[in-house]
């Protein structure tokens, strides 16, 4: 019996070698090509269990003027060095998009196959798109089917992404040796994450997420595990910086690194002791740091006021912060305290048995997007 069960493994094996050779490996490289740095996880199926088999946090050392084109050679560079450096031979990777030059709409089309849906995109996407249709890329996902005033009906998320941006993307990959096969949106990455940590039993409203990136904040609101709202806000980390260099009147790496050690203040003996003391810096800091935050806050304001419009059911229950400015001194106190709604930071690598012992902490959450593209898998869209 133990031979026979040794040489059923053995078949076993050899057809999973067999189906790696003619479909390509199911893992990907998740690449998160941030504007100050690059994040790479790569997460693997042990026996069933989730493993990080590699990550790499590869910081961009640009100057802020740099052209995008002498961004992307630096990422291509530090991609390429990363992978001599780990050894591994996988080249399929994943990456996602962000910012003014992607669109993402949730639609209601007549019910159609995914087949005719393909075949008639365009068309049907073009009202809704505000770019030329014939310099996007499109893309969509049925979410689920209904009847609305006697029609079958389908809802269904289209996205939208300027070809420039989509190739920039792919020769970025392409160029470090990797094979770009999954092209997502930041926000949907995002999700999968969402969906590893969810606590479904316990859970109350939707999950408002805040991924605050250099240039841009993602922001987003899941409901049941889907996606509901997605926008991208240009109030960012490096808007922090910049409202801190004009009011210390200080160049962009004193302002960053006054920011990271200051914060905001929102403890009123913190307050006091910093006004005693006359540490003008800190107060300087927190002042600069809040009247962005409050810019923040009205743009939240916002996408919640749309999504509660939605329905009466309709409820927020948590806000999630992610992105390198997601460990800001007080930041999440501060949130709270202005929204009225408890704030926590993402923890990326929860859901693993065995999380990154030498990643350092202000960095995890800049990973939320590179394992969210690290979680998908080939062909995981058929």
């Amino acid at each position: 019996m133990a031979n026979t069960i040794e040489g059923l493994k053995d078949k076993l094996k050899g057809l999973k070698g067999l189906a790696a050779l003619f479909m390509g490996p199911r893992q990907v490289w998740g690449v998160d090509l941030g504007s100050h740095a690059v994040k790479v996880a790569l997460i693997v199926d042990e026996g069933g269990v989730p493993s990080l088999k590699a990550w790499g946090y590869l910081p961009l050392t640009v100057k802020p003027e740099a052209s995008p084109e002498e961004r992307k050679t630096q990422a291509v560079h530090a991609l390429r060095a990363f992978l001599i450096e780990k050894g591994l031979k996988l080249r399929e990777a994943a990456t996602s998009l962000s910012g003014n030059s992607v669109i993402v709409r949730y639609v209601k089309f007549p019910r159609l196959t995914k087949t005719e849906l393909s075949a008639t995109l365009a068309t049907e996407a073009e009202p809704f798109i505000p770019f030329d249709i014939n310099e996007v890329q499109l893309g969509f996902h049925i979410l689920n089917e209904l009847v609305e005033d006697g029609m079958k009906k389908m809802e269904t998320v289209l996205v939208a992404a300027k070809k420039e941006l989509v190739g920039s993307r792919l020769e970025t990959l392409q160029d470090a040796g990797l094979v770009p096969t999954i092209i997502d949106v930041d926000s949907f990455a995002l999700e999968n994450v969402h969906e590893r940590l969810r606590d479904s039993k316990g859970e109350t409203g939707a999950s408002l997420y805040l991924n605050i990136g250099h240039m841009v904040t993602n922001l987003s609101i899941i409901e049941g595990g889907v996606t509901r709202v997605v926008r991208d806000v240009f109030i960012s980390g490096n808007t922090l910086t910049k409202a801190v260099m004009k009011a210390l009147q200080v160049d962009a790496a004193k302002a960053e690194a006054l920011k990271k050690s200051h914060g905001v203040i929102v403890d009123a003996a913190e307050k006091e002791k910093a006004l005693a003391d006359g540490d003008r810096e800190a107060l300087g800091v927190s002042q600069a740091v809040s009247g962005v935050i409050k810019d923040l806050v009205a743009e939240v304001h916002r996408s919640v006021d749309f999504y509660l419009s939605q329905g009466p059911e309709r409820s927020i229950g948590r806000i999630v912060l992610a992105g390198g400015t997601a460990r800001l001194k007080n930041l999440d106190k501060h949130l709270s305290a202005e929204l009225k709604v408890p704030v926590s930071v993402l923890e990326p690598f929860g859901f693993l048995k065995r999380p990154p012992e030498d990643l350092p902490a202000a960095l995890t959450p800049a990973f939320g997007v590179a394992v969210g593209l690290a979680l998908r898998r080939n062909k995981d869209w058929i």
